[in-house]
């Protein structure tokens, strides 16, 4: 844009200059045509290599070692730094473990181990089985009766000493001796102790009752809790029996499938704690130390091929990228190489433009055809457009 504008302020100053001049054209003049132009185009950029490439660690850990140093060459698959491996070498092992015991089938140790199980729930079963049995075959009815028949007892004795504790109070003289035979007075040490005596008489009724209420409750509890552990052993044998089944059928298919790719996917780990080269080329910088903790995704280096260079521009104006179709030649120059031109061609031009310091432009990669070693990543480039 800045170009066309200075097109169009020379273009006006030649018409005005003409004008100005004793030669003044005649009325029917014409009005002149924009010559061809002869300017070229350009733009800036930087050199970037054709192949690069930044590296990081998809999973994070602490570097233990570093294999390289910037500017060191490289061949595809070279390592280049490791991570710490314990755990995941540990991890490894324990995978290949699993898979290993699953393919050989189940050792005799497992399978007597099993058997053992099995044995101790039949037992348990055997024995909740059998308190069962007890409780149902009337043990507890027994238990019952009897403490029904103290209460019983209890109740009879309650009842003579009531009487009798009533007659004297009462004075009708029923029970009393001759030396305290006064009607309507039940008085002194004899009183006293009749008193005693229904009181304690009283206390063994109430715990005579409370024995028959416990029993009876005892016994519907119990027969709730024998039957539970029944149920709960028979449930525990048949897991103990279909575990002894699995151990002797051994590892199913699919089991074994699911071993296998734990296998894979612990050996993947523990190789991508080691940072491989992914391509033939020269280190360009590090950006971490042994000891320190590699984030995942975090570039830790950076690689390139330093045989093939290309620049990066995104100057080329609206203006001059009609002018500038795909694999159009340009020369190149460089700021740090005085006096040195370089060829090159047009690789690729964005569809969609960017803005840049308020004008559009387009971006642009050119290769650079000619060999200069002295050509470094970062270097400011001019592109011109013949």
């Amino acid at each position: 844009m800045k170009k066309l504008i200075i097109g169009l302020i020379v273009i006006a100053f030649s018409v005005g200059c003409t004008a100005a001049s004793g030669n003044a054209p005649s009325a029917s003049l014409t009005a002149p045509t924009q010559p061809a132009s002869t300017a070229s185009a350009s733009a800036e950029g930087y050199i970037t290599p054709v192949r690069h490439a930044e590296l990081a660690f998809r999973a994070g850990g602490r570097v233990t070692e570093i294999l390289v140093t910037e500017g060191d060459q490289v061949k595809a698959g070279q390592p280049l730094i490791k991570l710490q491996e314990t755990a995941l070498r540990a991890a490894l092992e324990q995978a290949q473990a699993d898979l290993s015991r699953l393919q050989k089938g189940a050792r005799p140790e497992e399978i007597a181990a099993a058997q053992a199980g099995l044995d101790i729930a039949k037992g348990q079963l055997e024995v909740s089985q059998a308190n069962l049995a007890r409780l149902q075959s009337g043990q507890l009815d027994a238990q019952r009766a009897a403490a029904q028949a103290d209460r019983a007892h209890a109740q009879a004795e309650l009842k003579v000493a009531q009487d009798s504790y009533d007659a004297l109070v009462l004075g009708d003289g029923h029970g009393v001796p001759d030396d305290l035979n006064l009607p309507g007075r039940g008085l002194g040490s004899y009183e006293e102790q009749k008193r005693a005596q229904l009181a304690a008489l009283q206390a063994a009724y109430s715990a005579a009752q409370k024995r028959v209420a416990a029993v009876q409750t005892g016994t519907a509890t119990n027969l709730q809790s024998a039957q539970a552990s029944v149920e709960v052993a028979q449930a525990q044998g048949s897991v103990a029996e279909a575990q002894l089944a699995l151990i002797k059928a051994g590892a199913t298919t699919q089991q074994i499938e699911i071993a296998q790719a734990r296998v894979a996917q612990a050996q993947a780990a523990l190789n991508e704690a080691t940072l491989l080269a992914p391509f033939d080329g020269t280190i360009a910088d590090l950006t971490i130390h042994v000891g320190e903790i590699a984030a995942p995704g975090i570039r830790v280096a950076s690689i390139a091929d330093l045989t093939q260079w290309e620049v990066d521009t995104d100057d080329l104006s609206e203006v001059d990228v009609v002018g500038v179709p795909p694999d159009k030649a340009v020369f190149i120059t460089v700021d740090a190489l005085t006096g040195v031109t370089l060829k090159g061609y047009v690789k690729t031009i964005t569809p969609r433009s960017v803005m840049n310091q308020n004008d559009v432009t387009y971006a642009l990669k050119i290769i650079i055809t000619d060999s200069e070693p002295r050509l470094k990543w970062g270097m400011t480039a001019s592109v011109i457009f013949k």
